[in-house]
């Protein structure tokens, strides 16, 4: 589909609303006793031979007692709504280095592990780094984080700490939000299909352009899903930058975008728990997070464990959905 075609309204299973999303437990998977201990088992075999974090593949952490749930996630993700919840991983008894093994071990039954910046880091800490300084990115401080996508193909973040009050997880169908916007704005579809130029906040260390030459599509139609591509922070930096700013229809589609994504007839929200390990396909899934208040001491500081997935079966997006060089491209690391 391009920008001069009709447009027509979705109908699949990752188009949902925040009541049915509640009402419904499909897409959560309680971690039963015996796979609590198919994941010590691993986890301790794992460490006895000294495997390095980003060279553990499934057969190395085998779950048999998971494996019907682990086909019941992937598809999930890639058929239902786009979200697969585990619960009840025991985050306390572990320390932080057993949990990124534990993370990593479950997510390569999912998918195959992507590094999450320049610098390869294949787990990441979610948590307020004021102590540090370095609070350039959004999720490394308590501001709320806009309804947006990663840059890969499926995120998974574990819970090991709640904060001392906010940090509500926030969802979205990116479906649901199309619908939305064909119904009340259809004049605006186009500029969402023509896209945005991104900045990068990590150019002078990638090697990056600062500005992507090409315009990003919010929404196409890769193989027979039309997919969403957003992430406001380095549009809105592009912006400034870029004659785009002369577009008044385009101006005006990003700050609807923003504006209806994050409407209570279409966003659910949920608070993960410590122990709670959550999946979303950021094809079809925006997700965000609400302000928090932090603890003062490190240790009691929100935390949150993230892996990326790329799932090589899928249909690979397009050259132009490429926004961030490693991010989705991502071929010379996975031997794809």
């Amino acid at each position: 589909m391009t920008p001069t075609e009709p447009y027509e309204q979705i109908s699949a299973p990752w188009v949902w609303e925040p009541a049915d999303l509640a009402g419904r437990e499909d897409w959560i998977f309680p971690l039963s006793a015996a796979t609590l201990d198919d994941i010590n088992r691993a986890l301790s075999d794992v460490k006895k031979r000294g495997i390095a974090i980003n060279s553990i593949t499934a057969s190395d952490f085998p779950l048999p007692s998971f494996n019907k749930d682990i086909d019941l996630i992937r598809n999930s993700l890639e058929r239902g709504p786009g979200m697969g919840l585990v619960r009840g991983v025991p985050v306390d008894q572990y320390d932080h280095d057993d949990l990124r093994l534990i993370l990593w071990g479950i997510g390569t039954h999912i998918g195959l592990g992507a590094p999450q910046s320049f610098r390869g880091d294949m787990i990441g800490d979610v948590m307020d780094m004021s102590h540090t300084g370095d609070i350039r990115r959004s999720y490394r401080s308590p501001r709320p984080l806009y309804l947006h996508v990663d840059p890969i193909d499926i995120v998974g973040l574990l819970c090991t700490r709640q904060a001392k009050a906010g940090g509500w997880s926030l969802l979205t169908s990116a479906a649901a939000l199309y619908n939305t916007i064909l119904t009340e704005r259809p004049d605006l579809m186009p500029a969402l299909y023509r896209g945005f130029h991104y900045s990068s906040t990590e150019a002078s260390s990638t090697g990056e352009p600062p500005l992507t030459s090409y315009r990003v599509p919010v929404y196409k139609t890769v193989g027979e899903q039309i997919v969403v591509n957003f992430n406001a922070s380095p549009i809105d930096k592009a912006l400034t930058n870029d004659d785009i700013k002369e577009d008044a229809s385009a101006l005006e589609a990003f700050d609807l975008f923003k504006k209806i994504a994050m409407r209570d007839d279409l966003v659910f929200r949920t608070m993960l728990e410590p122990g709670d390990l959550q999946f979303l396909n950021n094809r079809v899934v925006l997700h965000g997070r609400t302000r928090f208040e932090d603890f003062q001491e490190l240790e009691r500081k929100r935390h949150m464990l993230r892996i990326w997935l790329k799932m090589p079966d899928w249909v690979p997006w397009p050259d132009n959905m490429y926004w961030h060089e490693k991010g989705f491209r991502l071929s010379e690391n996975l031997g794809s």
